[in-house]
């Protein structure tokens, strides 16, 4: 672990509110609305107990009751579930002391622990299969939960069992990366990525390391900081470095994320051409939405050309880009449904760069619907930008709805 990482039960708060969308506003707000009227008199202020949630999740200090009792009644879960079933529990995973059940996996043989490493494979597919359908907040207390056991079993691991545990980790510490990522938590979704790296380096898994590459550059696209272009082209280029090796699924992928590299880049002719290659390499992709033909297995023929119409869309050429969205969308798969969000948020930005806000709002509408059920923040923030976009049209009765769905949707 990091050395300035925070505690497991103070990145477990975080990761819960985030993934509920809430900010640490609501998150006090909802904290004083759980407490009864004579415990809700001795709490402290709104002011000072967002100051105390900032240090909660920071791991500054621990939690006393009520706030404890209170936590655990907003997010309807059990203390021991939360904190750990220690009050006086600061330390990370590693640091703490092991319970029964995690001292019984270091005495496990050879045998076990490659039973217990093909079971959690495939629970690996079943959780990439739900976040698909439901998203980050019905998904990542389960990855963690199997990410702790994993580790547990490094602490015994040796040799070649010891590899297989490194590969499983480095799995289940990517798609961490990603349901972070897509909650919302940049923060956390680079920490995770650079476990999956350092793991898939210990273990010399060559494909994990180019997809923690591919993750990186995801991720510099989704911070859009200044000078962002570069760092995605050249860590996308670094994703393909050894591209004969790859996958088509996975090279597909890398390929549709580098184009998106150029599109920031404003390089339509370069964007384009690699988005080309990759509908060539994702001509042969044939998935379930459980990942079972490897990582890059989303990025169907469809899933390209809905990359595509958001390229058009950031090089300002926003009829392209709707032509691309209402191409591209009857044929996406009816189990990426959050893939479906993401495009139909894309598609009413379009619709409102064309001065269509009637059109934009009622899309931006169906996006909501699926982003809040499945806590995508990555999404909500998207159509926030396009309704704030619609300000001049409130008066319009689809403007109007949008603006009353979103006003009920803390600031994130």
């Amino acid at each position: 672990m990091v050395a300035d990482e925070p505690p497991a039960w103070a990145a477990r708060l975080r990761a819960e509110r985030r993934d509920r969308c809430w900010s640490q506003k609501e998150m006090a707000r909802r904290l004083r609305e759980a407490a009864d009227p004579r415990t809700r008199a001795h709490l402290a202020s709104p002011d000072s107990l967002i100051r105390m949630i900032r240090g909660w999740e920071r791991g500054d200090h621990l939690l006393r009751d009520p706030y404890r009792v209170l936590y655990c009644r907003v997010f309807d879960t059990a203390e021991a579930d939360l904190f750990g079933g220690d009050p006086s529990w600061g330390t990370t995973p590693i640091q703490a002391e092991p319970s029964p059940a995690i001292e019984r996996l270091e005495t496990l043989s050879r045998g076990q622990v490659a039973e217990l490493l093909e079971h959690l494979r495939d629970q690996w597919h079943l959780l990439v299969k739900r976040d698909n359908l439901l998203g980050p907040r019905h998904t990542l207390t389960a990855v963690r939960e199997q990410i702790a056991l994993l580790e547990a079993l490094l602490r015994s691991a040796r040799e070649g069992s010891r590899l297989d545990v490194l590969r499983l980790a480095a799995q289940y510490a990517e798609s961490a990366a990603w349901l972070h990522e897509d909650a919302g938590d940049l923060p956390q979704a680079r920490y995770w990525t650079d476990r999956a790296m350092v793991w898939a380096h210990e273990s010399d898994d060559q494909l994990m390391l180019a997809w923690t590459m591919f993750r990186r550059s995801q991720q510099a696209t989704a911070e859009r900081a200044a000078g962002a272009a570069g760092e995605v082209i050249g860590l996308a280029n670094a994703a393909r470095r050894k591209a004969d090796v790859l996958p088509d699924p996975m090279r597909a992928a890398i390929l549709q994320q580098e184009a998106q590299g150029h599109a920031l880049d404003r390089d339509e002719r370069r964007c384009h051409a690699l988005l080309d290659e990759a509908q060539m390499w994702a001509a042969s992709v044939r998935d379930d939405g459980d990942a079972r033909g490897g990582h890059g297995s989303f990025c169907s023929t469809a899933y390209v050309e809905i990359q595509r119409a958001r390229c058009w869309l950031m090089l300002d050429q926003s009829s392209r880009s709707l032509s691309a969205y209402e191409a591209a969308l009857p044929v996406l798969s009816p189990v990426y449904r959050r893939d479906r969000a993401m495009a139909l948020a894309g598609m009413a930005a379009a619709y409102a760069a064309e001065r269509e806000p009637e059109q934009a709002a009622t899309v931006a509408g169906e996006a909501l619907e699926i982003a809040l059920g499945a806590g995508s923040c990555r999404i909500l923030y998207m159509i926030k930008s396009v309704g704030s976009s619609l300000d001049a049209h409130e008066t319009l009765p689809a403007v109007a709805a949008l603006r009353t769905a979103l006003a009920g949707i803390p600031a994130v």
